[in-house]
């Protein structure tokens, strides 16, 4: 499993737009899907997607401090419903606003579990 983006660093990475010491509270690797960085400079937290099964899906990472997240109320891990609007070649991730938040959870382990029940 990788990370894309995060080894090589380019001018959307979170690493670079966000900050090198952002705090994503787990290690990608121990996930069983390959997150793709998908954050922008005028994001302030980090972003990424993952597809499982025939869907995609999108992850949010807040601040671990909950003063310094943007929205207040919000929860460290959020995962929403995915759209494709490049192709499968060239994919282009958005938040589908059509659906639901799939997780919103303070707790990696919440996030593990929904993941590989959206794999399985």
């Amino acid at each position: 499993m990788n990370v894309r983006n995060l080894e090589n660093i380019d001018s959307r990475g979170y690493a670079v737009n966000i900050s090198n010491s952002f705090d994503l509270g787990f290690d990608p690797k121990l996930l069983p899907v390959e997150l793709t960085d998908k954050s922008y400079g005028n994001d302030v937290s980090p972003s990424f997607y993952f597809r499982a099964k025939e869907s995609y899906f999108v992850l949010w990472v807040e601040e671990k401090d909950k003063n310094l997240r943007e929205l207040e109320g919000s929860a460290r891990y959020t995962l929403v419903h995915g759209v494709n609007l490049g192709d499968e070649e060239s994919p282009e991730i958005y938040d589908d606003h059509n659906k639901g938040v799939v997780l919103s959870t303070e707790s990696f382990f919440e996030l593990e579990e929904e993941i590989n029940r959206l794999i399985s």
